[in-house]
């Protein structure tokens, strides 16, 4: 899938009008502002991913990632696919 595909609406391209240069790059620059916080955010996100995993590999058996706490259970069953390696039916 290029980038020409991923801007496709359900008619075709979404469009946007904009009355002057002033106001499409204040949109734009909004938008690159915005791109940019979300980029950092996944980035600390996944830091602490890693710091969980590192916790882990030490001998921990539980972290807390966010409001999701991970811990090792001796039971064997789930009702779900918690490793997401089952095929999406």
């Amino acid at each position: 899938m290029d980038d020409d595909e991923l801007m496709m609406g359900p008619i075709g391209p979404k469009t946007k009008p904009f009355p002057n240069v002033q106001a499409i790059l204040a949109k734009l620059e909004g938008r690159a502002a915005m791109w940019e916080r979300v980029a950092r955010d996944n980035k600390e996100r996944a830091e602490d991913f890693e710091r969980a995993a590192q916790r882990i590999r030490e001998g921990a058996t539980a972290v807390t990632v966010g409001r999701t706490t991970y811990y090792l259970s001796d039971d064997e069953t789930t009702t779900r696919d918690e490793n997401a390696d089952e095929p999406v039916s």
